[in-house]
């Protein structure tokens, strides 16, 4: 996810191609489709690497969505099973080696997937949510307000329910036909379901202000401007897009193509739009801002490629090359060799800078949060030069924490506070989060407890005497984690 978006006029001058608006640095995430060290890059200096994990990521299908805020990039693996790419720290986390049905996020942080038995499960780094459902679940769309809208199957209609987690009530109900086509703004306050020749405008909220519209024929594609104030519809009885003006309640204007479209990929700033042909590897490239087809790249389509980089060149998958393309003049900017081996993720991102040296606090993030070490040689600090034939010289090691003792307590659990790393369904999964944490050599523990006949392992340490003691000792584990205060046993 960006965080910088623009709808329409922006690009009607051509001034966009070739200049990189204005904020967070502009970083590429590579990944390898088969497995392998994650690495990032500073756009445009793709041969530089900035940064690199720690951990080995598995094969992967694709990116699901970056958490900007706690340095999260969420990937599903080639067997449905999500996983975390943790940009701070260089860990890979998976929280369950099961696979789902469907695999999604809005977010980055929470990860949603839908189960054989219909059940949906919410997993983020410090627990997990699991609602089980009396009918097969087609989809899962998360909003930004905490509602999620669940798609369930009956018979041969669909019904779109509204649930809060953690809470498993359906709060609202939507009865519609069978959708083929569904998809969230990237604000994350209007769901737009097709079916058919139907569309319907969903407000997470409140499902009292749907709207259905006629589109004459079989939806085929969706796609919303950053903003959510237009969808462009493609659909089966004409070449034709469609557009839905979301404020004036309706839909008109078109835009020409030169024949069928079966998929539509918006630019994450809302300059250009993908269009993908029925038939041939290649994408359209319709100007928002004008709605006119302004041209052609050659290109394969996969989940990562074709998209649009910051200075509005249109990344595509050439061979085993990912070429970077003016799509007006149809130049060829820049060609990594071998990227497709890659999948490729465009993030607005300033963790990979290093730290000022005189702070004498870590950064605070949101609650629970920690940092990883400064990288050597990162964005604006160039590495010193190596003679040739020497081994280049290891960065001196961080200075370690001052990690906390938990407090000696008469009573094990009972005052104090609390330090908690995640609250699981799996006792495996609580013992491998076990495993993985050291605090001064000490390992927290599981604690077991039963909610609504849910059995929750949590992972804590403590009593510690204070708050502070346990926040330090939070942070030098290097994991996420949050504190509160003992009320009785754990």
């Amino acid at each position: 996810m960006w965080l910088l978006a623009a709808c329409g006029g922006a690009s009607q001058d051509g001034a966009t191609e070739g200049r990189i608006p204005a904020g967070p640095d502009p970083v590429v995430v590579r990944i390898p489709r088969g497995g392998g060290i994650v690495r990032a890059y500073r756009f445009t200096a793709l041969d530089s690497t900035i940064w690199r994990s720690t951990h080995v990521a598995p094969p992967t299908e694709r990116v699901l969505a970056f958490d900007q805020e706690n340095g999260l990039l969420a990937f599903s693996d080639t067997t449905g099973s999500p996983g975390w790419v943790d940009l701070r720290l260089g860990a890979v986390r998976r929280p369950t080696r099961a696979s789902f049905a469907s695999v999604v996020s809005s977010d980055g942080w929470a990860v949603f997937g839908t189960t054989a038995s219909g059940s949906v499960v919410r997993m983020t780094p410090s627990g997990d949510w699991q609602s089980p459902q009396s009918d097969p679940i087609g989809r899962v769309l998360p909003a930004a307000d905490g509602n999620v809208l669940v798609v369930a199957n009956r018979g041969g209609r669909n019904a779109v329910l509204r649930m809060r987690p953690p809470d498993d009530a359906v709060t609202d109900s939507l009865a519609v036909d069978s959708i083929t086509r569904a998809t969230v703004t990237a604000m994350g306050d209007r769901a737009y379901v097709a079916a058919g020749d139907k569309l319907w405008s969903v407000p997470p909220g409140a499902f009292d202000g749907v709207e259905e519209f006629d589109v004459g024929d079989e939806v085929l594609a969706l796609a919303p401007t950053p903003s959510g104030d237009r969808v462009f519809i493609a659909h089966a009885g004409s070449s034709r897009l469609q557009r839905l003006d979301r404020y004036a309640r309706e839909i008109g204007g078109s835009t020409k193509l030169p024949g069928m479209a079966t998929e539509l990929r918006m630019d994450p700033l809302g300059r250009f739009l993908l269009v993908r042909p029925v038939r041939g590897d290649s994408a359209w490239v319709v100007d928002v801002g004008t709605e006119e087809i302004v041209g052609a790249v050659a290109t394969k389509w996969r989940a990562d490629l074709p998209t649009v980089a910051f200075d509005g060149t249109v990344v595509a998958w050439q061979g085993n090359d990912v070429a970077f393309i003016e799509p007006r003049a149809g130049r060829e900017r820049r060609r990594v060799g071998n990227g497709a081996n890659d999948i490729w993720f465009f993030a607005r991102w300033n963790g990979f800078r290093p730290r000022a040296r005189g702070l004498d606090q870590p950064v605070a993030f949101r609650s629970g949060d920690s940092l990883a070490a400064p990288i050597a040689g990162a964005m604006d600090t160039p590495p010193a030069a190596t003679a040739p034939g020497a081994t280049p010289a290891a960065p001196p090691p961080p200075a370690p924490p001052e990690p906390a003792r938990p407090a000696e307590a008469t009573s094990r659990g009972r005052g104090g506070w609390i330090l908690s790393f995640a609250a699981v369904l799996s006792s495996e999964r609580a013992q491998g989060l076990v495993d993985e944490i050291s605090v001064n050599g000490e390992r927290p523990r599981v604690s077991v407890s039963t909610a609504d006949g849910t059995t929750v392992y949590r992972v804590i340490m403590g009593p510690f005497g204070s708050r502070d003691e346990a926040e330090r000792a939070g942070r030098a584990s290097g994991h996420t984690f949050w504190v509160y205060e003992a009320g009785g046993g754990t």
